[in-house]
Order: structure tokens, then C-alpha cells, then sequence
């Protein structure tokens, strides 16, 4: 099939849902498989983000993490509206820039925390950076004098708790941030009086990030009681002690099988603890919340077709034309995401399936609801794979010379747009060294 050419292709159905008519029109002019992001899913979730955390006395920023899902079109989306940016590397500076963003609304966290990486940062204009280590915070006091800026330090503390999540981020002797309370430099009372010390920062706030896809929300609260602790030491021991800001992370968790706590009924148990906390110690921060996941994950959708089928006596076996290099999850972390199938079969019937990916690997296979019955399809038939829009697409490998697939963005007023064009093999042969076999 040919490539498609960059004109807008319109539909008539305005429901923010991606429909079956709609993806059978795309699937008549596109390659399969591609993925198709809706631009209204992710400003509708931004505004449920947003209006969890009305309860909170105190104003309240969303800051997106682009980790999630880096297209240069999702960055702009959420550009226009506003809102902040968490950025973890260099090359999502570029991106960030390339897209025109404000680079005043960036919290720049590194895990690295080395001094060039700062000293880049700050020369782009990043002006506010998460520190979660002492070594960071010497390179950061470097790099600031380097550079002769001023630079906004929150520090990021590690509450060290049980959090119920697919992904924890809270854990003795952790990879992200410092203890509350440590004999050595790598504490936060220490860093924070370091900070205040220092003539060349700024102390801005408190961060913490608890994990990913958070199912018992409590966490919050437990840190919430560990972080009120800190506070009380550091007035005793700061004066004119002040918190700009308090950034609280992400975790707000998609629905992709299971059922997940909504984000009013998190955002409630964490603004009514919140608000006696600032009380208590007489603080008005800005509240951050930070999201890649919930903002993302839902937009998007891989479309995938059946190009091999095997019937067993317990059922069928599907094999598509997708396999986990673009939806890695899948086999990282056992991932289900919501299946559909649309068939061009007129027979109602229902049978048990599984479907395994293109890959010559046994862990290409995708989890099925074992409760689960599907219409009966064939070679041809449409496979969706649903909420796939944080990480399945930032994830994508090359895995048996697979090139990466189109990206098509479905605008609020229902016109598609090409947002990345599928790759071809010479391109990814050259990226791959290709090109320089001449050379040898």
C-alpha cells in the first residue's frame, strides 16, 4: 500500500471515543499497525485531574510528565493549556524546545544529577530543579556557579513506606530521592538547611513520588504524616522557614482491566489531609500534581489486524501484526489492556481466543481475561488494543528489524492528522549503522 498523503481525513462522529466506523475508514488508508491518539481524551482527563484537587485551600498545578509519551504534537497539545512540564533528560529538553513550551513552567528532575547535565539545563533556561541526592546538590551548587544563575531547588524525599501500586517508588535504600530521616548527608533535614545556607540557591519546596498506577491511595496520607515530621524540625531550626511548593508526584491510576480508585475519591482523601497539614504549620503551597499516565494512557489506541489464525478444541489462536515492541508492558509487566475485535463476519458467535504478536519470542503474547469471550473473527479481522497511550509508544524497539508505525492524531473537531510517519527500512538500517559499511 502506498503512503498516504498529509491531507486531513474528516469524520462525522463526535464522541471523544475513537468509533468502529472510524477506525475501519483509517485502516482503508493506513498500514496497519498504527496508533491513533485523541486529542479530547487528554484535555478531558487534564480537567478531571484538575477539578479532584478543587478542595484543596490553595492553588493547584497540573505538571505533565513527559516521560509518558514524548510526540512532539501531545507536547503542544498540553503547551496551550498551560500547565507545567516534568522533564528527567536532556533530549526532552530539545523536544520541550522544539515545540515552542514556556520554559518557565519546567521542574527539571534528573536521576543522574551530574554537573554538565545542570549547566546544559540551565543555559536552555530551566530555572527550577528537583534535587534528590547530596551529590546532586554539590553538582547543582557547581553547575549554578558555572552558569551564574540562581537556580529553585525542591528536594525530593523518600517517605520509605509499603505503597500498593504495579510500580513502587518508595523503598528502603531507594533509587529516587532521600530519606526523611538518615545519618549521613544523604537526609533531608541535612540538604534542606544546606540549601537555605547557600547564597547561590533557592530552597523552593518538597517533592515525593510514590509510584505508578496507585490502588490504595493511604500513601499519600502516611507521607503526608512522615513529611509533617520534617516541617516541624525544619521550623524549629529555620528562620522564616516557607514551602513555595509541595509537589505530591503522580500515580493516579488508568482503568486498563481492573478496577482502580477514581481521581475525585483520591484527590478528596489527599486535599482533606492536606488541608489540615498547611493549617497546622500556617504553609500555603502551591499543590503540584504531577501525571503522565492518566493524561496519556487513554487517548490512544494500537490498531492491529489478524494475519494468522489456529483453531484448537478450547478455541482460537490469533496471531497479529503487532507484538510487544509496541506495546512492551505487555511483556514487562503482564499488562492487560482492553481488547476489542471488529470482524467483518456477519455470525454473531462468541470463543475463547488468545493472541500472540509478530515476534519469534514466547513472551509475545497478550493477557486475556480468562472470563473473557470474543466474536468469532478471522485472517483480516480488526484487533484494537486499548489505553495504550503512556509508554507502549516511547517503548517501541526494533526488535526483528520492526520499524516504528505511524502516529495519527484524531483533533477535537474529528479531523486525523499524521503526527509521526511510519518509518521505513532504509531509514532504520542507516540508524542502525547501515550507512557506514562503506566506510570500513
Amino acid at each position: 500500500m502506498s503512503k498516504p498523503s498529509l491531507q486531513n481525513i474528516r469524520f462525522s462522529n463526535k464522541s471523544s471515543s475513537i468509533s468502529d466506523t472510524e477506525i475501519k475508514e483509517i485502516t482503508s488508508k493506513f498500514n496497519t499497525p498504527l496508533y491513533v491518539v485523541d486529542e479530547q481524551t487528554i484535555l478531558d482527563n487534564l480537567s478531571s485531574l484538575e477539578n479532584s484537587f478543587n478542595n484543596y485551600n490553595g492553588k493547584t498545578s497540573i505538571a505533565y510528565s513527559i516521560k509518558s509519551n514524548f510526540n512532539p504534537s501531545i507536547i503542544e497539545i498540553l503547551n496551550k493549556e498551560g500547565i507545567l512540564f516534568d522533564l528527567t533528560s536532556l533530549g526532552e529538553i530539545y523536544f520541550f524546545k522544539q515545540t515552542n513550551g514556556n520554559f518557565d513552567h519546567i521542574l527539571y528532575t534528573s536521576i543522574t544529577e551530574e554537573e554538565n547535565e545542570f549547566v546544559a539545563a540551565m543555559k536552555s533556561g530551566i530555572s527550577k530543579f528537583v534535587i534528590g541526592s547530596y551529590n546532586g546538590l554539590l553538582n547543582l551548587i557547581s553547575a549554578s556557579k558555572l552558569s551564574q544563575c540562581r537556580p529553585k531547588v525542591l528536594v525530593r524525599i523518600n517517605p520509605e513506606i509499603d505503597v500498593v501500586a504495579d510500580i513502587s517508588a518508595s523503598s528502603s535504600m531507594g533509587k529516587f530521592g532521600v530519606p526523611v530521616d538518615n545519618l549521613s548527608n544523604d537526609d533531608a533535614f541535612y540538604i534542606i538547611n544546606k540549601i537555605y545556607d547557600s547564597d547561590i540557591l533557592e530552597f523552593y519546596g518538597i517533592h515525593f513520588h510514590l509510584g505508578s498506577q496507585i490502588s490504595d491511595p493511604s500513601c499519600f496520607v502516611k507521607t503526608i504524616d512522615i513529611l509533617a515530621s520534617l516541617i516541624t524540625k525544619l521550623q524549629s531550626n529555620i528562620d522564616n522557614f516557607s514551602l513555595p511548593i509541595l509537589d505530591i508526584g503522580g500515580g493516579t491510576p488508568v482503568k486498563y482491566i481492573q478496577p482502580v480508585p477514581s481521581p475525585d475519591d483520591i484527590g478528596k482523601l489527599i486535599t482533606d489531609k492536606l488541608n489540615m497539614f498547611i493549617k497546622s504549620f500556617n504553609l500555603s503551597p502551591t499543590l503540584i500534581v504531577e501525571s503522565g499516565r492518566y493524561l496519556s494512557a487513554e487517548s490512544a489506541i494500537l490498531i492491529s489486524k489478524i494475519v494468522n489464525s489456529k483453531t484448537y478444541p478450547e478455541g482460537k489462536f490469533h496471531i497479529v501484526d503487532a507484538g510487544y515492541n509496541l506495546l512492551l508492558d505487555s511483556a514487562l509487566m503482564k499488562q492487560e489492556y482492553p481488547i476489542d475485535i471488529i470482524t467483518k463476519s456477519e455470525i454473531h458467535s462468541y470463543e475463547n481466543i488468545q493472541i500472540g504478536g509478530r515476534l519469534c519470542d514466547t513472551l509475545d503474547t497478550f493477557q486475556i481475561p480468562s472470563d473473557k469471550k470474543y466474536p468469532s473473527a478471522e485472517i483480516g479481522d480488526l484487533v484494537i488494543f486499548r489505553n495504550v497511550g503512556a509508554y507502549s509508544i516511547v517503548f517501541n524497539m526494533p526488535f526483528h528489524c520492526q520499524t516504528k508505525p505511524s502516529i495519527l492524531l484524531r483533533k477535537r473537531d474529528q479531523s486525523i492528522h499524521i503526527i509521526r510517519e511510519e518509518e521505513n527500512i532504509e531509514d532504520l538500517f542507516n540508524s542502525e549503522g547501515g550507512n557506514l559499511i562503506s566506510q570500513q
